[in-house]
């Protein structure tokens, strides 16, 4: 317990902005004196349950215990309802991102078969199709696809989403297809009549380009703004297995790993979230580096990218 108390304040402590103290804010909440608030936060004095309860509630951090020989992980989700309300499903995920970059020291390592979708919400044509994507993948319904989905709110939401996710240091390891994956919903829609304007439909896939585009700007100089503390690294591994998100934050982290298409399961169980660091670790071993200096292997892989994009283009036009 002595143990899971300290990772607790210390999981604390991370999402405070660095001119608040940790002790302070303890004491404040729980209506104790700041020393003894020091003596929980170094684990000589136990917390209650009802005070375990407090601080959770407060700062919005699990408090994660596991019984010896246990293999159990506790996940959390984001719960979307039937109506799908992509507001407030993307106000959480800005919410997550703005903690992340916030934080003093963090790095988002990916691993993934499809385009995250951060690099998505640069363009409004793009993110209305994959929400609309979503939605029908979710609802298990089929509707034509009507522009008016994104309204000005979600675009101003992905906006901050897009350059937030700029300037946190990442990692991002692609398969062979994660092009794939967005390009063939498109073709779908196209094919079965939801996705009808044709001019639309065609300047969507010009926005993956764009993506890609973006994407050859970062890996050749390594950063994804001209801020040099934004780094960036991509590399390009034939076989994932799953599409995940690692936040390292040095002294903890935390696990992403997607489901339902677009949401997501998030754990700070630390030996699940260093099992799958390791696991990352030697998936960039196995991979090719398309960052600074790998320009051939990035060409080569780009080149394929963009002839899929030009072959879905004549595709829509007849051709």
């Amino acid at each position: 317990m002595e143990n899971q108390q300290v990772l607790f304040f210390q999981a604390i402590k991370a999402t405070l902005p660095d001119y608040q103290n940790l002790a302070l804010s303890v004491a404040e909440e729980l209506g104790i004196s700041t020393n003894e608030a020091y003596k929980k936060i170094r684990g000589d004095s136990s917390l209650t349950f009802q005070q375990i309860i407090k601080l959770s509630d407060c700062f919005d951090v699990p408090f994660l215990y596991s019984p010896k020989k246990s293999l159990s992980v506790t996940f959390s989700y984001l719960s979307v309802n039937e109506d799908l309300d992509m507001v407030n499903y993307l106000r959480n995920l800005l919410d997550n991102l703005k903690a992340i970059k916030n934080s003093k020291e963090k790095h988002i390592t990916i691993t993934t078969d499809d385009i995250p979708v951060f690099h998505f919400f640069k363009y409004p044509e793009l993110t209305s199709f994959k929400l609309f994507f979503w939605a029908n993948s979710a609802n298990n319904i089929e509707v034509p696809f009507n522009s008016a989905f994104l309204s000005d709110e979600i675009i101003e939401i992905s906006k901050q989403l897009h350059n937030t996710y700029l300037e946190i240091p990442s990692t991002e390891i692609w398969s062979k297809d994660t092009i794939t994956g967005t390009l063939e919903q498109i073709r779908y829609a196209f094919e079965a009549g939801h996705l009808a304007d044709t001019e639309l439909a065609v300047k969507i896939v010009e926005q993956v380009r764009y993506c890609l585009t973006d994407m050859n700007m970062y890996a050749i100089s390594s950063k994804k703004t001209i801020d040099p503390a934004h780094t960036f690294n991509w590399y390009n591994c034939d076989v994932l297995g799953s599409i995940s998100y690692l936040v390292d934050f040095k002294d903890r982290m935390s696990c992403y790993n997607r489901f339902n298409t677009f949401n997501y399961l998030r754990t700070e169980d630390q030996p699940y979230c260093k099992q799958t660091k390791q696991w990352m670790q030697g998936l960039i071993m196995k991979s090719v580096s398309f960052s600074g200096q790998g320009e051939k292997h990035r060409n080569k892989y780009l080149y394929h990218a963009f002839a899929e994009c030009d072959k879905l283009l004549r595709e829509m036009n007849g051709g």
